[in-house]
């Protein structure tokens, strides 16, 4: 009996199989591939969470541009603790050569020249008849050398600030220094000075006693 109505079961079966299987199992089956519909939005992703090199770089700016806001702000920034200073009308006029090692032994040599002249007078006197070595002798002596150049000036040579002082100009302050060092080592100099004058004084006498001894060649006797 059971073999005469198989294919009626069967049948029935397979119909039962299909109406469990409808259309709402096709459409409400997840995706494969992709996120989920009720994922996916259009907002964009913030670069501090998915990409921390373009955050760096984003900080890197930002702080450039802060650094560029404070330089600009000090470089507009007033300049405190400057005072600014006006030229005067004034000058200052000296000689270098007030300064100069060389020329003061070249006048303490002409003061021994001129107290050499002296001397010549006074022997002279005392002589008959002037031996010409002694004559040619003092003419040399009693020649005048300029030892005078042109002077200095410094014009503008102080300055009023707007404190109320009043300060030398940078070349009047630079003599300052100049003559403070000059009279520090005044001592020491006006020792030398002091020898460069009696040894040229003694070179002179020297002449003198062989011109007067006729054992000059200056001139006749």
């Amino acid at each position: 009996m059971f073999y005469k109505h198989w294919k009626k079961i069967a049948l029935a079966f397979t119909a039962f199989f299909w109406a469990g299987c409808d259309d709402s199992s096709l459409t409400d089956s997840p995706d494969l591939y992709g996120c989920p519909p009720d994922a996916c939005h259009d907002e964009p992703i913030s670069s501090e969470a998915g990409d921390p090199e373009s955050s760096s770089s984003e900080e890197a700016i930002s702080s450039s541009s802060e650094e560029t806001s404070s330089s600009s702000e000090f470089m507009d920034a007033p300049l405190y603790g400057v005072i600014s200073c006006v030229p005067m009308d004034s000058s200052f006029t000296y000689f270098a050569t007030d300064y100069s090692v060389e020329t003061q032994k070249m006048w303490k040599e002409q003061e021994a020249n001129r107290d050499a002249v002296g001397k010549i007078d006074s022997i002279k006197q005392t002589l008959a008849e002037s031996p010409m070595c002694l004559e040619h002798l003092r003419m040399e002596l009693d020649r005048f050398v300029a030892l005078y150049g042109a002077p200095t000036i410094i014009m503008n040579a102080v300055e009023s600030c707007e404190d109320g002082t009043i300060q030398p100009s940078e070349e009047y302050a630079n003599f300052l220094r100049m003559k403070a060092e000059w009279e520090a080592n005044k001592p020491a100099l006006e020792e030398e000075l002091q020898k460069t004058y009696e040894d040229k004084l003694k070179e002179i006498e020297e002449r003198i006693d062989k011109c007067l001894n006729g054992s000059s060649n200056e001139g006749d006797q």
